[in-house]
Order: structure tokens, then sequence, then C-alpha cells
């Protein structure tokens, strides 16, 4: 067989040249010509090394032959650390000049200097309307390669992309944008590239056309096989194995193609077979036997070999050019969900395959190239990459991330029952430091969460100390009668006397034991329904929604722990003061969970939550009116929409604010004040009738509050500093009577006082601090906050504060001090509100999960939404919350009280005569 081939057949790196036999046709290939040709703006965004660039040159020769002009921008070629946007732009624009032929018809540098009273971005619009589409009268394609370079710019490319909304939304009224479409391509997401998360209506992504890039498939990549026909009288077959390591994916299918010509030592030496052995001598026996087992035999083991010998192997060293190594970068880079993508991909390395769900995790692994989308399911790209990611090098990395690595792997090992190895004190407060901000496997999130279960543990703690003052009252009085007694036989004329000091001295004694009897029975009592409220919720939890027997056991079990607790707090009418409230949290849970399995009907329980598309994109804000029965919700959409509580519109306006950030009512009730992205709050009647537009923050509004008699006005923005209107000035009123400066960039919120005799900004430094109406700052908070939130019922005087690492704070508004903190279950906090009675707290992270607790610290419901949480409102009568959603969402939500729950779940049991018998003893 001839070994001579072609060393250039193949291409490993680098783009293919429009002639390369090499090439691979893909559908890709036709989506992107069809839709640029079509007018349609289309991106590629995939891994590195899955052929764009070889797409992109391939394309362009199609739309040139059509006599379609095209520019081919390598964007990275700019550069990003320390250009400037004047000098970014004026590069792109340079090189549209030189890929269209433009010199000699604009003097570029001139033309750029002229205008320098436009801001850059201006500037490359008006060329592209004013010189580019005049100049050439042909259909004009522009490439963007390299697109995710942005991500490392100084400044955000936001205008770039909204550029390029433009160029489309102009064709409505100039005909001439019909002729211009982009296309961009690169390693990021649509996501990733636009900083700017609620500027929706500016991003091209959500008017564009996706193209899926994938592997080869065995039809696609025949071109291939014509390489290996000097190797091999059957290409094909061996092509087939190429693919089934490779995956298809181009660089590696080119690679390992190539190896196999470069090493024809390993071709197998097929038919006809070797003679046997000959000699009896044994040693000679052995050698002939090691020999035919180190031959290789068929095609299979053949490409085998050379994978394991030539990629698998010692990889690092053999890694040229370089592929896995990017790889292993993208998949090792330190960001804050580096601990859940390590999780992400160790949990599809043991489970073969999981269910795609869009999270950042999962687009940061297919963007690496390591995972795919296969049969709408994610997997393994190729058994090469499994290979090298393997589950050793996965542990190995995550062992040395995590400070508590050898704690939790014992944790896990015993199947999370050894206690010990759960966190403590300073430990686990550097634990709790170190996940702030970052997006953990949901391991870390369990082993965390256990070792912040200290209410059982502090209950215990009190159980002991009960007994130990009981057995010492029961001493005391042993004494005291021994003392007694003793008296009586020793001095009976002092009867009288000694009579009055027994019965004093018995009467203390068991007063004394009978108190701490009490407190022991109480904190027994305490403990045992604290415990089984857990037992029931943990049943629930741990069984698939469909174990519906499960569900019903977790809900009677609860209802029992439920009964005790309603007996234990009948004089004790304040949430705080409950001494156990698991049971409420496993009620609600798990009709929560029955509800979802429909098995509760409309007939049986009251519809507990409900559900309406309330904008396009993003709801930003959502708030209850004070004296009605309706609720106003603001958006991204830029529209203002008033909604009863079955969620029917009675009302909607556009704000012509961009987008608005924030919607709230006057205290009486009769207006709405929105904070809009562009640099203005508005005030408005119910009908959307404007009354005032107030201007004074510099860039985009992202606060609002009315002072509690609807007197003042607050708003914060991106600028620095805080401002504060009087509103007995409406309708002429427009720039603030007092501004708050000072702040480190953004300020996040800004809040009156619940007497309105001071105002508290946060800050995007975190720090709050505490204003008079006068604008003098009066104090600094010692705490990190991101979100702070006055108790409504002014008898409680107090706030409270929330870190981003879930630290709940609780403050004296008199004297500003901390006077109690806990710990929630939130590791990137977003929020916090106080309900209207100041019983409960709302606080919102970003799990899609919204949590109320008793200012004890204890958690008393959790609801669970399909989309992130943007914002939450209570009701006046703190019954029911309204929750916002990121796409578009809005839940109104009942919060019920331990009656309330009883009640549903007894009801729930209405239906189901096999209980009856325990649930007659039970719902008595």
């Amino acid at each position: 067989m001839n070994f001579t081939t072609k060393p250039s057949y193949y291409q490993v790196g680098g783009s293919l040249t429009n002639n390369a036999p090499n090439y691979v046709k893909r559908q890709a290939d036709d989506d992107l010509y069809n839709g640029l040709k079509a007018g349609e703006f289309c991106y590629v965004l995939n891994s590195r090394q899955m052929g764009k660039s070889s797409l992109q040159v391939r394309t362009i020769q199609r739309l040139r032959n059509e006599g379609i002009a095209c520019a081919a921008i390598d964007i990275s070629e700019i550069g990003n650390r320390g250009v400037t946007p004047e000098q970014w732009y004026a590069g792109l624009l340079r090189i549209l000049e030189n890929n269209f032929n433009l010199s000699d018809i604009v003097n570029v540098r001139t033309w750029w200097r002229d205008r320098n009273f436009l801001t850059p971005v201006q500037r490359l619009s008006e060329f592209i309307e004013t010189v580019l589409l005049p100049n050439i009268t042909s259909n004009i394609v522009i490439f963007i390669d390299e697109i995710d370079s942005i991500l490392a710019l100084d400044f955000p490319a936001d205008d770039f992309l909204a550029l390029i909304r433009s160029c489309y939304n102009k064709r409505a009224n100039n005909s001439e944008f019909d002729r211009l479409t982009w296309a961009l391509l690169g390693v990021a997401s649509p996501t990733d590239l636009c900083r700017e998360q609620n500027a929706s209506s500016n991003t091209p992504f959500n008017i564009g056309k996706a193209i899926e890039l994938t592997g080869f498939d065995e039809t696609e990549a025949q071109p291939l096989a014509a390489g290996l026909a000097d190797l091999t009288d059957s290409p094909h077959e061996v092509l087939r194995e190429v693919l089934y390591w490779t995956g298809g994916q181009p660089f590696l299918t080119q690679k390992l193609c190539k190896l196999l010509l470069e090493n024809p030592q390993l071709i197998p030496n097929l038919p006809p077979p070797a003679p046997p052995c000959q000699g009896g001598e044994k040693d000679a026996a052995t050698a002939c036997q090691e020999g035919e087992k180190d031959k290789i035999h068929t095609s299979q083991e053949w490409v085998e070999k050379v994978v394991r010998l030539k990629i698998v192997e010692n990889w690092e060293t053999q890694d040229v050019p370089e592929h896995l190594s990017t790889i292993r970068d993208r998949l090792f880079r330190e960001n804050q969900r580096i601990v859940r993508r390590l999780g992400l991909y160790q949990q599809i390395l043991e489970q073969a395959e999981i269910v795609p769900d869009g999270s950042a995790e999962q687009m940061e692994l297919r963007l690496s190239g390591l995972i795919v989308k296969r049969r709408e399911k994610l997997t393994i790209s190729n058994p090469i990459y499994q290979a090298v990611f393997n589950q050793d090098l996965i542990e190995q990395k995550l062992e040395k991330l995590s400070p508590y690595s050898e704690a939790i792997k014992l944790w896990l090992n015993s199947s999370c029952e050894d206690d010990s190895q759960l966190l403590r004190g300073d430990d686990l407060q550097s634990a709790l430091v170190w996940a702030t901000g970052k997006s953990l496997r949901n391991e870390d999130f369990q082993f965390l969460t256990a070792s912040q279960k200290v209410i059982l543990s502090d209950q215990n703690q009190l159980l002991r100390s009960a007994t130990l003052e009981t057995k010492k009252a029961v001493c005391d009085a042993e004494k005291a009668l021994s003392e007694a007694h003793s008296a009586k036989q020793k001095a009976k004329q002092w009867i009288g006397i000694g009579s009055a000091v027994l019965a004093a001295s018995l009467l203390a004694a068991i007063g004394f034991s009978t108190l701490a009897y009490q407190r022991f029975k109480l904190a027994q009592a305490s403990i045992e329904i604290e415990q089984n409220g857990s037992d029931a919720l943990l049943l629930a939890v741990s069984q698939k929604t469909e174990n519906t027997e499960a569900l019903s056991e977790a809900l009677l079990r609860a209802i029992a722990s439920g009964k005790k607790l309603k007996t234990l707090v009948e004089n004790k009418p304040k949430l705080e003061q409950y001494p156990a409230t698991r049971p409420l949290l496993a009620l609600q849970i798990i009709l929560d969970e029955i509800s979802e399995t429909q098995q509760v009907k409309a007939s049986s329980s009251p519809q507990i939550k409900i559900q309406w598309q309330a904008h396009k994109g993003a709801v930003t804000s959502v708030t209850f009116s004070p004296t009605r029965q309706i609720l106003a919700t603001a958006g991204i959409d830029d529209t203002v929409r008033m909604w009863n509580f079955s969620g029917k519109k009675i009302a909607e306006w556009k704000a012509l604010q961009r987008s608005v950030n924030m919607v709230n009512f006057s205290p009486n009730g009769n207006f709405l004040a929105t904070a809009g992205r562009d640099n203005t709050v508005k005030i408005w009647n119910l009908s959307g009738k404007n009354i005032s537009t107030l201007k004074g923050i510099q860039g985009s509004v992202t606060s609002i509050s009315f002072s509690p008699e609807g007197k003042l006005l607050a708003a914060a923005g991106i600028d620095s500093y805080a401002a504060i209107w009087d509103l007995s000035k409406l309708p002429q009123l427009v720039s603030p009577s007092q501004k708050l400066p000072g702040h480190n960039g953004l300020v996040r919120s800004v809040n009156f006082s619940p007497k309105g005799d001071f105002i508290t900004t946060l800050d995007g430094k975190s720090t709050v601090r505490l204003w008079n109406l006068s604008g003098k700052l009066k104090k600094t908070l010692p705490v990190q906050a991101i979100g702070i939130s006055f108790t409504p019922a002014q008898h409680q005087y107090r706030f409270a504060t929330v870190t981003l690492n879930g630290k709940v704070g609780l403050w004296n508004l008199s004297e500003k001090e901390l006077v109690k903190e806990f710990q929630t279950l939130h590791f990137d906090a977003k929020s916090i509100s106080f309900s209207p009675d100041g019983e409960r707290l709302a606080t919102v992270g970003i799990d899609k999960t919204v949590r109320l607790w008793n200012l004890a610290g204890r958690q008393v419901a959790q609801f669970e939404f399909e989309e992130n949480v943007v914002s939450v409102s209570w009701s006046r009568d703190g019954k029911q919350i309204a929750v916002a959603g990121s796409n578009g969402t809005v839940w109104l939500r009942q919060v019920e009280g331990l009656e309330e729950l009883l009640k549903q779940s007894c009801n729930f049991f209405a239906t189901q005569p096999k209980y009856f018998t325990r649930v007659s003893t039970l719902c008595k």
C-alpha cells in the first residue's frame, strides 16, 4: 500500500481557503447564506475552532458571486485594553473604508475630526448613512468576527449593538437601509455581549437569526474520506471511527485525520492474517503471543491507539495548535460561577446527559465546546474531551477551590449524616464569605444550609438549661424542707416565726421549680414540634412530585405538628414569639407540591397563586395601591399598567422614559411616580395623565420614594447622588429642592423613614447612609448591604438590611444600632422587604425563590417561581405578595398563617376517603 499522501490535505486550525478540498459543508452554510441574502441579521455564536471563520470565508465568496458587497472585520484587531471609545469606533470606520475602497471618496481622518461634537457611535452611524450607503449601490453585508473581544473593552459596547439594531429599525423610514445587513461571529452568548441586561429594546439579538453550527455528521464529512484513501482500502469505515472519537468537532476531526496520515506505522495489518507462531520453546511462544497482542487488527483499534498516544496521553505537550488548553482555560476560569460550572460538568459526566435550562453555567460549558445539545439533551461533546477532562481532574480542581473541600467530601460520603463535618463558628463564617457572589453546586448549597441550621441546637441548649434549673429547684425545695424539719425539732418556741420562714422558703422554691419546669416542657414541646415539621418537610421534598402517597403522608404529619403548634401558641399572637415555625413552612411547601400535581381542585381549596403575562420583557417593578384593590407594574417595554387582583388590566400607558425602572404609589393612592432610564421621574394620575416631569438626576433613575405624608419625593440614580423634591409645588415643580451627594457611583435605593424624619441611601458599594431632610449626612452604618427596608408598623420602630451573602440585620430606628442578625439561605441576596404588620420579612435571591422569615430569624414560607424574581411587593393587609418576573410574568401569591394552612390541608383530605379515620381525629 502506498503511504505517500498529500500532507496538506488536512488543515488543523485557521480558516480554510475557498477551494479547500477538505472543507465540510454543513446546514449552517445554507442557513447563513440564505439569511444574509434575505437581509436578516444573523449571528453565529459558538465555541472556538468550530469552523466559524471558514464558514465566513465561504459565505462571503457565495455572496460576492451574487453581486453583494461584503466586509469582514476581525474586531479583535482594533484592540481592547486601554483603547478609548473614540479609538475603537474610529478603528471600525477605518476598516470599513478599506474594505469598501472609499479612500478616494472621503478623507476619513478629516471626516472624523470634523464631527468631534458627536459621540463616536453617532459618527459611525452617520458614516454608514451618508458615506457608505450612497457610494455602495449594491446590497451590503458587514461581518463582525471575534465579537466576544468587546467583553474585554474598558467601556460597554452596548451602543455598538444598539447601532446594529438601529440599522434595522431605520428600514421603516429609509429604504436604503434595506440593502445593509450584519453578521456577528464569536464565542459568547447574547446575554454576555449585552452588559445592560435591561436594554432588550436596543439589542439586535431579539430580531436576529441564530445560526446553529454543529459538528460534522457522517454524511457531511465524506470529503474528508478522500484524504484517507491512500492509507486504507476502507476510508469511510476509518472516517466513521474518527467521527466517533471527535463527535464531529471540526478541529479535532481534521487533526485526527492528519495524525492518521502522519503515523502510517500504526496502520492495521488486516488480511491476510499473520501465520501462527512456530517452535516449541516456551519463551519463544510467550514472545509470539505478546507480539500478537500488541498488533492492531482493526480500523477501530488503529484510530483508538492514535487518539490515546497522540492526543490524550501527555495532552498538554501534544496540544499543538492549542485546542484542549483553550477548553481547559475556559472550564477553569475563575469567576463567580466556577463552582457551579464544574459541579454541573461533573453531573453530566456521571449522568451522561441532562436537560438544558438555559442557565449561565450551561451556556459557559457549551461555549467552551465541552458539551453539546443532542436530541434535546446536553451531553459530553466527544470521548476525547471525556478522557482528558475526566472525573478525577474535576474533583481535584473542586478540592482546591473551596475552603471546606475535605469536610464536604466526608459529609457527602456519609450520605449527609455525619454532622461532625458541618461547619461552625469562624469556619462557617469564612465559608459564607467565600461563597458570596458565587454560583454554587447543589451539594455546596446543601452543605452550607445544613451547617446553618442552628435552631434546633439552640433549643436543645434551652432544654438542657431548663433541665438543670429544674433539678436545682428540686434540690432547693428538698433542702428547705430538711432545714424546716430541723428547725421544728430544735426550736419549737420559734414555731410561729419558723412556720412563716418555712412557708416562704417552700413558696419560693416551689415557684422557681414550677417556672423552670414550665420552661422545660415548653422547650421540649417546641423541639418535638420543630422536628416533626422538619420530618414532614423532608419526606415531601425527598420524593418525586408524582409520588402522591408520600405527599399525602407528609401533609398528615405536617397537620399533626401544626395542630400541636397551634395549641402551644394560642396566647402568642406575634409570629416572632412562636417557639417553632417548621410546621408552617412544611404545610405551605407540601400544599404547593400537591397543587402542582393538580390534586387540589378549585372546590376544595382556594386559589393561592395566580399569574399573568404583564409585560414584554422583564417586569422591573410591582407595587400595591395603599387605598384600593389594585396594583401597578412597570417594565423595560416602557409601559405602566394597572391591574385588579384577578390579573385583569384596567389601565395602561407608555411612559416615554425609554424604560421604567420603578413605579410607586403616593401614600394617598391618588397618583403614581415612575423612575425612567431617560433621567426623569414622572408623576401620573391613575388614568395615565402626566402631571409633572421631574429632572435633576443625571443618568438612569434607579429608585424613588414618597415621604409618609406624601409631601416629598426622593429619587436616586447612577450619578453618585440622590435628590429630594417638594411636591407641594406640583405641577410646576421640576428641579429638586435638596441633593444628597458623595456616593460611590450608582445609588441603588433611597427610602424615607416611617416618620419621614430622615432618608436612607444605599450605593453601588453597598454603603448605607442616613441623611436628614436638609441633605446633611448623619450616619454611615457599619454594614455592607444589598437591600434595606423599613417596617411600616411604627410601634416597632425598626428597619432591616440584607447583605449579598444573605445575612439579615435588624436595626433600632431611634438609635440606628444593630440589635439582631440572622443568616438566611440566600448566598446571592438581592432585596428585603417588611410586611405591613412588621411580623414578616421577605428576602429575594438569584434562585427564583422568595423566602419569608419571622423576626427571630426562623423561616416561615418559601415560594418558588419559574423566572428570576425582580421585585416583590406586599398588599396593604399583608395577606398577599406580588412578584415581578424577569420574563414579563407577574404572580399574585397568598400568604397564609397557621390557621389558614391547617384549614386548607384538612379541606384537601375531605375528598380523600381512605384517610377519613386519621383526618377526622387530626382535623376535629
